[in-house]
């Protein structure tokens, strides 16, 4: 028994010997595989060249993408939009547009007619889903059959003179409308596995100069590529909170680098998104309040405190090339890496001071300002004068959002990863408060012993009456019958 045990031991031993080698490597492969940055499967160089230059845009107008739709093929531009997930496009006139999606000369579309209305924070549209063929024009091998919402009515939608026709929502399905059953436009690219489930934006600005040779564009959008061309720092990383909008977290809010010291809940009331489709840094309104107290008082020249500047009202106007950026403050927000380290997005005043032209024409002012930061009620919107001077990576493989300091021209922001931190970052999301199905029951039966206890006389009256009633009922018939006793008696 004992020779037959070592026997097996000693051929045991051997096979592990001789296998360890073989599934040392495979798992070694396996792990490789794991382990590998989804980034790095990207499309060929020149694929990526192609994209670099390919949006057109500037702040407060939106970034958009020319598109392909339908066969024979119709011209478009759509917004770029993280904040959304619909794809929709024109298919009627409108005064602000110049063309519009023709779906009956398209021998592809499939209509099938379910209604959609999509509001956004300025602005809504509304019409109906459809199928058909959309390709990104820089993109020959990008086309996929995808939904498409045909809009046929829009109340402050199109903006007037910003050559786009509709909009490309790139976030994820949860926010789709009608449903989450409808795939957006990105999901249907990587579902097809035409592309990595990641895509880099950078925006500049109009008048900004390409890579590629005489292109003038707003900037660029990638998709399933790094575009190194497009960024000159490291690529630093936020996880993703919650994936619907890109929602993500922020720690702390700054000014020339002094903390609000405010809850970091606060900064995330309800929620913070990493949007392109939203011009300004919008932050809670109390946020928002202490942040213009504290620019004010890092401001000396007190020319630059009108009140309506400050709320979005008034415009500052000074001569042309003369903007005194010097005199107002760096704002920054920072965002988590992990438990153990953070990382500061700086807005400079040449990314919140918002050019808006001249509107001062008795005046030798040329050139006017708005301030691109505002308050709201809730939630923070990291939007495109955020992202303005940074590339910005959605990489949905990973669940984070990376920044690095973009190429762009007259821009200077900067990412200081060296931010002190130490806590649960998670800690400062926003959690909605949960409906407690016990305590609503328990109000509910303390409401219906209350509305008993008021009904309780009103049921004693009632009652009250009714006895009244028969008991004068009885004596009627008493004498009723009195009477025709005393008759028959007669």
């Amino acid at each position: 028994m004992e020779l037959k045990f070592v026997k097996i031991f000693s051929g045991l031993l051997v096979l592990n010997l001789v296998l360890s080698p073989v599934l040392g490597n495979l798992y070694k492969r396996e792990s490789e595989h794991a382990a590998r940055d989804p980034r790095e499967i990207g499309q060929p160089v020149g694929e990526v060249d192609h994209q670099i230059g390919n949006l057109r845009g500037q702040t407060g107008e939106g970034y958009s993408l020319k598109v392909l739709i339908g066969t024979p093929p119709q011209e478009l531009n759509v917004l770029i939009d993280t904040g959304s997930s619909n794809f929709a496009v024109a298919c009627s006139q409108n005064d602000n547009i110049d063309t519009y999606f023709r779906k009956d000369k398209s021998s592809t579309y499939v209509e099938v007619g379910t209604a959609v209305n999509v509001p956004y924070t300025v602005g809504s549209w509304s019409g109906t889903l459809g199928r058909d063929n959309v390709t990104i024009a820089t993109m020959p091998g990008s086309m996929v059959e995808a939904n498409i919402a045909c809009i046929n009515e829009a109340e402050n939608f199109y903006i007037n003179g910003s050559n786009w026709q509709g909009i490309l929502g790139l976030a994820y399905t949860d926010i789709a409308r009608p449903d989450s059953s409808i795939e957006p436009y990105f999901d249907s690219l990587v579902k097809d596995g035409k592309f990595p489930n990641f895509f880099g934006v950078q925006l500049c600005g109009l008048g900004y100069i390409s890579p590629n040779p005489d292109k003038m564009t707003g900037g660029s959008i990638v998709f399933g590529s790094l575009a190194h061309s497009l960024y000159h720092s490291e690529l630093y990383a936020t996880p993703l909170y919650k994936e619907w909008f890109y929602e993500v977290i922020l720690v702390d809010v700054e000014v020339n680098g002094q903390s609000l010291a405010m809850d970091c809940k606060e900064y995330n009331f309800e929620k913070t998104i990493v949007d392109t489709g939203t011009t300004n840094l919008r932050l809670p309104r109390r946020v928002f309040t202490k942040l213009v107290h504290m620019m004010k008082q890092q401001i000396t020249n007190s020319e630059w405190l009108h009140e309506g500047f400050w709320t979005g009202i008034e415009n500052l106007c000074w001569r042309e090339g003369q903007a005194p950026y010097g005199d107002f403050p760096d704002v920054s927000v920072v965002l988590p890496i992990n438990n153990t380290a953070a990382f500061r997005i700086m807005v400079t005043p040449q990314q919140y001071l918002r050019w808006v032209g001249d509107d001062n024409d008795d005046k030798p002012e040329n050139d006017c300002f708005k301030l691109a930061i505002s308050g709201m009620e809730t939630a923070s919107v990291l939007g495109a004068i955020v992202m303005e001077g940074y590339y910005v990576v959605f990489d949905r493989a990973r669940k984070q959002v990376m920044f690095a300091e973009s190429t762009c021209d007259g821009l200077k922001p900067s990412i200081n990863a060296s931010i002190p931190y130490s806590g649960n970052f998670m800690d400062c999301a926003y959690k909605k408060p949960k409906n407690h199905d016990r305590t609503l029951t328990i109000v509910g039966y303390v409401m219906a012993g209350i509305c008993g206890i008021c009904v309780l006389p009103l049921i004693f009256l009632i009652a009250q009456w009714q006895c009244r009633r028969l008991r004068c009922g009885r004596k009627l018939l008493r004498q009723n019958s009195d009477s025709n006793d005393l008759m028959n008696t007669s």
